[in-house]
Order: structure tokens, then sequence, then C-alpha cells
């Protein structure tokens, strides 16, 4: 299996984590460092939290990947940092966060540049009922973002944390996976996902470590879904898309 979606603690990983791996089959595990959880973090922190991604994932070459984190108010310094991250250093796409939706035009040549690389981006996504943050993408702006640049490979992370309408919003969009990672979502979530966008379309992610792996696990098990399709949501997809990143 591989986990699409999973973050350091501090600077390091969990220290269960891979073990945890080793005991449930994850053989590779793919993340992001988001640092103090600033929402709008200076350059500076996204440089060490970036640091800390590669450092972690050159000690556990072959089990850990990283994700280029971007602030896209950065603008060219943080463009500049993404192509060193990728071609120099390992990482295989793009994080987006809270900084800005991701259909605001500051974040098109982050895009633009992913496209070059065919480099995945997971965009954290999410709509609340209350408490929605002011650069907090939902589906709508992934469908926006996704039907402007068709040629993009666009992670939709937690099934939009409101699923059925999120998978509605881009369902026509075939450049949109969604990851399967988030506390609200649950085995019907995930067969929900795969009925109405087909198991292609579909991608393991835990979160760690905001909540438990065999958990996670457990609710794609519960979905109920073929071995072909469990193969294609917790192995397959995620590692087409890699296969496909030009440095």
């Amino acid at each position: 299996m591989i986990d699409a979606h999973i973050h350091l603690q501090g600077s390091e990983l969990h220290p269960a984590t891979l073990e945890e791996g080793d005991r449930l089959g994850v053989r590779l595990f793919i993340g992001s460092s988001l640092l103090d959880m600033n929402h709008y973090p200076t350059k500076e922190e996204v440089d060490r939290a970036n640091d800390d991604m590669v450092n972690v994932a050159r000690r556990h070459l072959g089990r850990v990947l990283g994700y280029c984190y971007i602030n896209p108010r950065h603008g060219q310094a943080a463009l500049d940092d993404f192509r060193l991250r990728i071609e120099d250093e390992g990482m295989i796409g793009i994080k987006l966060w809270v900084a800005a939706l991701c259909n605001d035009p500051v974040v098109f040549p982050f895009v633009e540049q992913a496209i070059d690389y065919r480099a995945p981006i997971l965009i954290h996504t999410w709509r609340k009922t209350v408490g929605q943050l002011p650069y907090e993408s939902t589906a709508v702006h992934i469908a926006d973002l996704a039907r402007r640049y068709p040629e993009a490979q666009i992670i939709m992370a937690h099934l939009g944390g409101q699923a059925e309408s999120a998978i509605n919003a881009v369902a026509g969009c075939p450049n949109v996976y969604v990851d399967t990672s988030g506390t609200p979502i649950g085995g019907g979530e995930v067969a929900l996902a795969v009925r109405r966008l087909g198991a292609e379309r579909v991608i393991f992610g835990s979160d760690l470590p905001y909540a438990c792996l065999a958990s996670n696990i457990g609710k794609v098990l519960g979905a109920g879904l073929s071995e072909r399709d469990y193969a294609l949501v917790t192995d397959e997809n995620m590692a087409k898309l890699l296969a496909e990143v030009r440095r």
C-alpha cells in the first residue's frame, strides 16, 4: 500500500509510523511538513518545513517521499524553491494548505510548473458549516482550478470535508483525484467516491499523525470494494502518478 497523505510531527516522522506501516502493509508514505501549523507562514518557515521533509525522506529512502509545501503568496522565491526541491532534492509534488484559495491567480504559476513536471498537486480541501478559514479551498475551488488546467494532476484531500457535495462538484473533472483521509470520512464515503468517480480516481491517505493509520485502512476495507478496486485505491493510482513525475 501507499499512504499518500501524511505529515511530520515537528521535524520528524511520528516514531511509530514505519513500524505501523510494516505491520499493516504500507510500503511507502508520502508527506509534507506544515511546521507549527501557521496558516500564513513566512518564507523562512516554509523553507524550514521543506528542509525537514527532505531530511526525513533521505533518512528513510524507499519508504518516505515528500511534497513541497508552498505558500503561493511568496511568489517567485517560492517558485524557485519548488524547482530546487523537485529537481535536486527528490520531492514529488506540491502541497497547498490554507494560505490562498487554490484558484487564486497567485497559485497559477505553481500549477503550471507542476504540469511541466507532471507532479501531483495535493490540496487541503474542506467545507465547514462554521469556522471556514478565509482561504480554505472547497471542492468548488478545486473544480474551477481543474477546468482551468485540465493537464494538472490534482488530489483533493479529505474528500472535500463534505463528501457527497464535494464528489458531485469534481465529478466532471477527470484530472481530479480524491484522497480518503479525514476523520469525517468512513467506509460509506469511500464507497460513494468509487461508485461516482471510479476507483481510478480515489487514493488512500491517512493524515498521520493527526489520524490513526489502522482506522483509515479500515474504512477502505469497510467500503466493500472489489479486490481490483481496492488495489487501485490503496496502491496503483498513486504509484501511477509517481511514475509520471519528471525531474
